[in-house]
Protein backbone atom coordinates (compact mmCIF):
# COMPACT_ATOMS: atom_id res chain seq x y z
CA UNK A 1 0.00 0.00 0.00
CA UNK A 2 1.14 3.32 -1.26
CA UNK A 3 1.83 5.87 1.50
CA UNK A 4 -0.63 8.31 -0.78
CA UNK A 5 -2.95 5.72 -0.65
CA UNK A 6 -2.95 5.21 2.99
CA UNK A 7 -2.98 9.20 3.17
CA UNK A 8 -5.94 9.66 1.58
CA UNK A 9 -7.57 6.83 3.70
CA UNK A 10 -6.69 8.51 6.56
CA UNK A 11 -8.48 11.68 5.23
CA UNK A 12 -11.86 10.18 4.40
CA UNK A 13 -11.99 8.37 7.75
CA UNK A 14 -11.35 11.69 9.48
CA UNK A 15 -13.99 12.95 7.43
CA UNK A 16 -16.47 10.05 8.39
CA UNK A 17 -15.12 10.88 12.41
CA UNK A 18 -16.18 14.84 11.80
CA UNK A 19 -19.86 12.99 10.36
CA UNK A 20 -20.25 11.31 13.16
CA UNK A 21 -19.39 14.25 16.12
CA UNK A 22 -21.66 16.12 14.22
CA UNK A 23 -24.37 13.87 14.21
CA UNK A 24 -24.31 12.67 17.84
CA UNK A 25 -24.45 16.10 18.77
CA UNK A 26 -27.58 16.62 16.88
CA UNK A 27 -29.03 14.40 18.74
CA UNK A 28 -27.60 14.96 22.30
CA UNK A 29 -28.81 18.87 21.60
CA UNK A 30 -32.01 17.47 19.66
CA UNK A 31 -33.40 19.96 16.66
CA UNK A 32 -35.81 21.62 18.73
CA UNK A 33 -36.29 23.04 22.02
CA UNK A 34 -38.66 20.48 23.20
CA UNK A 35 -36.45 17.44 22.75
CA UNK A 36 -33.14 16.24 23.68
CA UNK A 37 -31.71 18.95 26.34
CA UNK A 38 -34.54 20.79 25.72
CA UNK A 39 -31.86 24.00 25.16
CA UNK A 40 -34.02 27.08 24.69
CA UNK A 41 -34.67 29.15 21.50
CA UNK A 42 -31.97 31.61 20.79
CA UNK A 43 -28.90 29.97 22.70
CA UNK A 44 -25.89 29.44 21.02
CA UNK A 45 -25.72 25.67 21.25
CA UNK A 46 -29.28 25.49 19.45
CA UNK A 47 -28.46 28.00 17.17
CA UNK A 48 -24.84 25.83 16.27
CA UNK A 49 -26.83 22.76 16.06
CA UNK A 50 -29.27 24.05 13.54
CA UNK A 51 -26.54 25.79 11.40
CA UNK A 52 -24.61 22.60 10.92
CA UNK A 53 -27.70 20.79 9.46
CA UNK A 54 -26.42 22.72 6.37
CA UNK A 55 -23.37 20.26 6.22
CA UNK A 56 -24.09 17.29 8.63
CA UNK A 57 -25.94 14.84 6.33
CA UNK A 58 -24.63 16.58 3.42
CA UNK A 59 -21.36 15.50 3.91
CA UNK A 60 -22.84 11.35 4.83
CA UNK A 61 -23.67 11.49 1.65
CA UNK A 62 -20.86 13.22 -0.48
CA UNK A 63 -18.65 10.63 1.65
CA UNK A 64 -20.58 7.82 0.46
CA UNK A 65 -20.14 9.22 -3.11
CA UNK A 66 -17.05 9.32 -2.91
CA UNK A 67 -16.15 5.94 -1.40
CA UNK A 68 -18.38 3.91 -4.09
CA UNK A 69 -16.44 5.34 -6.68
CA UNK A 70 -13.71 3.42 -5.58
CA UNK A 71 -15.68 0.21 -6.38
CA UNK A 72 -18.58 1.67 -8.74
CA UNK A 73 -21.14 -0.84 -9.87
CA UNK A 74 -19.73 -3.03 -12.78
CA UNK A 75 -22.73 -4.16 -14.47
CA UNK A 76 -23.48 -7.06 -12.11
CA UNK A 77 -26.98 -5.43 -10.37
CA UNK A 78 -28.24 -8.42 -8.62
CA UNK A 79 -24.68 -8.94 -6.60
CA UNK A 80 -24.80 -5.44 -6.07
CA UNK A 81 -28.14 -5.00 -4.36
CA UNK A 82 -28.01 -8.06 -2.34
CA UNK A 83 -25.31 -5.77 -0.92
CA UNK A 84 -26.78 -3.48 -0.84
CA UNK A 85 -29.99 -4.63 1.40
CA UNK A 86 -27.15 -6.95 3.38
CA UNK A 87 -25.83 -3.35 4.53
CA UNK A 88 -28.29 -1.25 4.45
CA UNK A 89 -31.35 -3.03 4.94
CA UNK A 90 -30.55 -5.70 7.14
CA UNK A 91 -29.79 -3.20 9.61
CA UNK A 92 -32.78 -0.91 9.16
CA UNK A 93 -34.80 -3.81 10.05
CA UNK A 94 -33.64 -5.22 13.13
CA UNK A 95 -31.60 -2.11 14.81
CA UNK A 96 -34.35 0.15 13.57
CA UNK A 97 -37.27 -1.72 14.62
CA UNK A 98 -35.86 -2.56 18.14
CA UNK A 99 -34.49 1.46 18.70
CA UNK A 100 -38.45 1.68 17.96
CA UNK A 101 -39.42 -1.16 20.42
CA UNK A 102 -36.88 0.91 23.07
CA UNK A 103 -38.27 4.08 22.31
CA UNK A 104 -42.01 3.26 22.63
CA UNK A 105 -41.62 1.56 26.16
CA UNK A 106 -38.26 3.91 27.72
CA UNK A 107 -39.42 7.00 30.16
CA UNK A 108 -38.09 9.95 28.78
CA UNK A 109 -37.86 8.93 25.76
CA UNK A 110 -38.65 11.91 23.09
CA UNK A 111 -41.17 10.03 20.67
CA UNK A 112 -43.06 7.07 19.95
CA UNK A 113 -44.18 5.41 16.77
CA UNK A 114 -47.97 6.21 16.01
CA UNK A 115 -48.30 3.95 13.18
CA UNK A 116 -46.60 0.05 14.04
CA UNK A 117 -47.96 -1.02 10.69
CA UNK A 118 -46.65 1.16 8.67
CA UNK A 119 -43.40 0.89 10.74
CA UNK A 120 -40.14 1.43 7.97
CA UNK A 121 -42.43 2.51 5.56
CA UNK A 122 -42.82 5.41 7.07
CA UNK A 123 -39.13 6.20 8.53
CA UNK A 124 -38.36 6.02 11.73
CA UNK A 125 -36.11 8.64 13.49
CA UNK A 126 -32.66 8.85 11.76
CA UNK A 127 -32.61 5.31 10.02
CA UNK A 128 -34.53 7.40 6.81
CA UNK A 129 -30.45 7.78 5.77
CA UNK A 130 -30.34 3.89 4.96
CA UNK A 131 -33.55 3.64 3.32
CA UNK A 132 -32.88 7.11 1.38
CA UNK A 133 -29.11 5.63 0.51
CA UNK A 134 -30.36 2.21 -0.83
CA UNK A 135 -33.09 4.31 -3.37
CA UNK A 136 -29.31 6.06 -4.55
CA UNK A 137 -27.78 3.19 -5.05
CA UNK A 138 -30.67 1.71 -7.02
CA UNK A 139 -31.23 5.26 -9.28
CA UNK A 140 -26.63 4.87 -9.75
CA UNK A 141 -26.74 1.58 -11.38
CA UNK A 142 -29.72 2.67 -13.87
CA UNK A 143 -27.58 5.80 -14.52
CA UNK A 144 -24.58 4.16 -14.50
CA UNK A 145 -26.30 1.57 -16.91
CA UNK A 146 -27.06 4.38 -18.98
CA UNK A 147 -23.65 5.88 -19.40
CA UNK A 148 -25.03 8.77 -18.25
CA UNK A 149 -21.97 9.33 -15.47
CA UNK A 150 -18.85 8.16 -17.75
CA UNK A 151 -18.52 11.95 -18.98
CA UNK A 152 -18.02 14.62 -17.24
CA UNK A 153 -20.77 16.31 -19.67
CA UNK A 154 -23.18 13.63 -19.17
CA UNK A 155 -22.49 13.99 -15.34
CA UNK A 156 -23.06 17.54 -14.87
CA UNK A 157 -26.38 17.17 -16.98
CA UNK A 158 -27.34 14.58 -14.61
CA UNK A 159 -26.66 16.05 -11.64
CA UNK A 160 -28.19 19.32 -12.76
CA UNK A 161 -31.65 17.84 -13.04
CA UNK A 162 -30.78 15.98 -9.49
CA UNK A 163 -30.25 19.22 -8.53
CA UNK A 164 -33.72 21.01 -9.49
CA UNK A 165 -35.56 17.62 -8.18
CA UNK A 166 -33.90 18.48 -5.10
CA UNK A 167 -35.41 22.29 -4.78
CA UNK A 168 -38.59 21.49 -6.56
CA UNK A 169 -39.58 17.44 -5.81
CA UNK A 170 -40.73 16.80 -2.88
CA UNK A 171 -42.60 13.07 -3.28
CA UNK A 172 -45.11 11.44 -0.28
CA UNK A 173 -42.21 10.41 2.23
CA UNK A 174 -42.63 6.56 2.49
CA UNK A 175 -39.29 4.43 2.33
CA UNK A 176 -37.68 7.72 2.75
CA UNK A 177 -38.21 8.93 -0.98
CA UNK A 178 -38.26 12.95 0.13
CA UNK A 179 -34.28 11.55 1.41
CA UNK A 180 -33.32 9.93 -1.76
CA UNK A 181 -34.01 13.30 -3.30
CA UNK A 182 -32.09 14.56 -0.85
CA UNK A 183 -28.75 12.76 -0.77
CA UNK A 184 -28.82 12.10 -4.39
CA UNK A 185 -27.05 15.59 -5.33
CA UNK A 186 -24.71 15.32 -2.44
CA UNK A 187 -23.98 11.65 -3.52
CA UNK A 188 -23.54 12.22 -7.16
CA UNK A 189 -21.01 15.17 -5.76
CA UNK A 190 -18.82 13.07 -3.82
CA UNK A 191 -19.00 10.33 -6.70
CA UNK A 192 -17.61 13.17 -9.42
CA UNK A 193 -14.99 14.20 -6.87
CA UNK A 194 -13.20 11.01 -7.20
CA UNK A 195 -14.34 10.00 -10.63
CA UNK A 196 -13.09 12.94 -12.04
CA UNK A 197 -10.42 13.54 -9.58
CA UNK A 198 -11.79 17.08 -9.14
CA UNK A 199 -8.88 18.64 -6.83
CA UNK A 200 -6.49 21.72 -7.25
CA UNK A 201 -6.33 24.99 -6.49
CA UNK A 202 -8.87 26.73 -8.95
CA UNK A 203 -11.69 23.77 -7.96
CA UNK A 204 -11.19 24.84 -4.13
CA UNK A 205 -10.97 28.44 -4.82
CA UNK A 206 -14.57 27.83 -6.61
CA UNK A 207 -15.95 25.73 -3.96
CA UNK A 208 -14.55 28.70 -1.29
CA UNK A 209 -16.92 31.19 -3.32
CA UNK A 210 -19.51 29.67 -3.71
CA UNK A 211 -19.73 28.29 -0.22
CA UNK A 212 -19.25 32.11 0.37
CA UNK A 213 -22.02 33.18 -1.62
CA UNK A 214 -24.35 30.40 -0.15
CA UNK A 215 -23.59 31.16 3.19
CA UNK A 216 -24.49 35.10 2.62
CA UNK A 217 -27.79 33.96 1.27
CA UNK A 218 -28.78 31.55 3.69
CA UNK A 219 -27.80 34.02 6.23
CA UNK A 220 -29.63 37.20 4.29
CA UNK A 221 -32.73 35.42 3.34
CA UNK A 222 -33.36 32.65 5.51
CA UNK A 223 -37.01 32.52 4.29
CA UNK A 224 -35.58 31.05 1.61
CA UNK A 225 -32.95 28.90 2.02
CA UNK A 226 -34.25 26.18 3.52
CA UNK A 227 -31.85 23.45 4.79
CA UNK A 228 -33.91 20.87 3.22
CA UNK A 229 -34.75 21.94 -0.35
CA UNK A 230 -33.03 25.34 -1.42
CA UNK A 231 -30.26 25.99 -3.83
CA UNK A 232 -28.37 27.79 -1.11
CA UNK A 233 -28.24 24.74 1.01
CA UNK A 234 -27.14 22.55 -1.65
CA UNK A 235 -23.91 24.97 -2.21
CA UNK A 236 -23.10 24.70 1.42
CA UNK A 237 -23.25 21.30 1.61
CA UNK A 238 -21.52 20.46 -1.58
CA UNK A 239 -18.85 22.63 -1.23
CA UNK A 240 -18.75 22.34 2.88
CA UNK A 241 -17.88 18.91 1.87
CA UNK A 242 -15.45 19.17 -1.12
CA UNK A 243 -13.11 21.73 0.84
CA UNK A 244 -13.25 19.56 3.74
CA UNK A 245 -11.91 16.05 2.02
CA UNK A 246 -9.60 18.67 -0.49
CA UNK A 247 -7.98 20.50 2.37
CA UNK A 248 -5.35 17.22 3.30
CA UNK A 249 -6.53 17.85 6.94
CA UNK A 250 -5.90 14.15 9.06
CA UNK A 251 -6.48 13.55 12.35
CA UNK A 252 -5.62 9.71 13.72
CA UNK A 253 -8.72 10.67 16.54
CA UNK A 254 -10.81 11.19 14.46
CA UNK A 255 -10.38 8.85 12.02
CA UNK A 256 -10.40 5.97 14.37
CA UNK A 257 -14.15 7.11 15.08
CA UNK A 258 -14.90 7.21 11.26
CA UNK A 259 -13.54 3.63 11.32
CA UNK A 260 -16.21 3.07 13.28
CA UNK A 261 -18.87 5.40 11.52
CA UNK A 262 -21.71 2.72 10.70
CA UNK A 263 -21.82 1.13 14.16
CA UNK A 264 -21.97 4.72 15.19
CA UNK A 265 -24.56 5.97 12.69
CA UNK A 266 -26.47 2.68 13.98
CA UNK A 267 -26.06 2.73 17.49
CA UNK A 268 -25.59 6.26 18.98
CA UNK A 269 -28.98 7.23 19.52
CA UNK A 270 -29.42 4.21 22.34
CA UNK A 271 -26.48 5.71 24.36
CA UNK A 272 -27.05 9.29 23.95
CA UNK A 273 -30.61 8.94 25.01
CA UNK A 274 -29.19 6.69 27.92
CA UNK A 275 -26.31 9.15 29.30
CA UNK A 276 -29.43 12.12 29.41
CA UNK A 277 -32.12 10.13 31.30
CA UNK A 278 -29.25 8.89 34.08
CA UNK A 279 -27.59 11.44 34.17
CA UNK A 280 -31.08 13.51 34.53
CA UNK A 281 -31.77 10.56 36.89
CA UNK A 282 -29.00 11.11 39.68
CA UNK A 283 -29.49 15.18 39.71
CA UNK A 284 -26.95 16.43 37.12
CA UNK A 285 -28.70 19.10 35.02
CA UNK A 286 -25.67 21.07 33.83
CA UNK A 287 -26.27 21.56 30.06
CA UNK A 288 -23.05 21.61 29.05
CA UNK A 289 -22.09 18.62 31.12
CA UNK A 290 -24.97 16.78 29.87
CA UNK A 291 -23.80 17.83 26.33
CA UNK A 292 -20.18 16.42 26.98
CA UNK A 293 -21.19 13.09 28.55
CA UNK A 294 -23.85 12.40 25.97
CA UNK A 295 -21.18 13.32 23.00
CA UNK A 296 -19.35 10.49 24.94
CA UNK A 297 -21.38 7.74 24.80
CA UNK A 298 -22.51 8.35 21.86
CA UNK A 299 -19.28 7.92 20.03
CA UNK A 300 -17.66 5.54 22.67
CA UNK A 301 -20.79 3.16 23.53
CA UNK A 302 -21.36 2.21 19.80
CA UNK A 303 -17.38 1.78 19.24
CA UNK A 304 -17.75 -0.82 22.38
CA UNK A 305 -21.15 -2.39 21.26
CA UNK A 306 -19.74 -3.13 17.80
CA UNK A 307 -16.26 -4.69 19.31
CA UNK A 308 -18.46 -7.02 21.18
CA UNK A 309 -21.13 -7.67 18.44
CA UNK A 310 -17.94 -8.80 15.70
CA UNK A 311 -17.42 -11.18 17.88
CA UNK A 312 -20.23 -13.02 16.79
CA UNK A 313 -20.81 -13.80 13.01
CA UNK A 314 -24.69 -13.91 13.32
CA UNK A 315 -24.91 -10.81 14.90
CA UNK A 316 -22.58 -9.41 12.99
CA UNK A 317 -24.15 -9.85 10.20
CA UNK A 318 -27.92 -8.93 11.26
CA UNK A 319 -27.50 -6.03 13.63
CA UNK A 320 -24.59 -4.47 11.66
CA UNK A 321 -24.79 -6.27 8.15
CA UNK A 322 -21.51 -7.56 7.66
CA UNK A 323 -19.79 -10.55 7.12
CA UNK A 324 -16.09 -9.87 7.60
CA UNK A 325 -14.08 -8.78 10.88
CA UNK A 326 -14.13 -4.87 11.03
CA UNK A 327 -11.51 -3.31 9.12
CA UNK A 328 -8.54 -0.62 10.46
CA UNK A 329 -9.00 2.86 9.41
CA UNK A 330 -5.56 2.81 7.32
CA UNK A 331 -7.43 -0.03 5.13
CA UNK A 332 -9.09 0.75 1.98
CA UNK A 333 -12.33 2.59 2.18
CA UNK A 334 -15.42 0.76 2.86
Amino acid sequence: MTGQKMKRNLEVDTLRGIACVLLVLFHVVGDTPAVGLKIPEGHWVQVFNEALAYIRMPLFSFISGYVYGFRPYQGNAPGFVKGKVRRLLLPLITVGTIFAVVQAFTPGANSTVNQWWLLHIVPVGHFWFLEALFIVFLVVILLEHLKALSTPAGFALTWALCAVLFDYFSPPNYFAAQGAVYLLPFFLAGLACKRFEITGPAARGAAAAVFICAATVAMLFPQYSEQGNSIAALGLGVCSAFLLLRSGWSSRHLAYVGSWSFAIYLLHVFFTAASRILLKKIGVTDTYVLLVMGLAAGLIGPIISALLISRHAGLNLWLLGVTAPKPKATTAPA
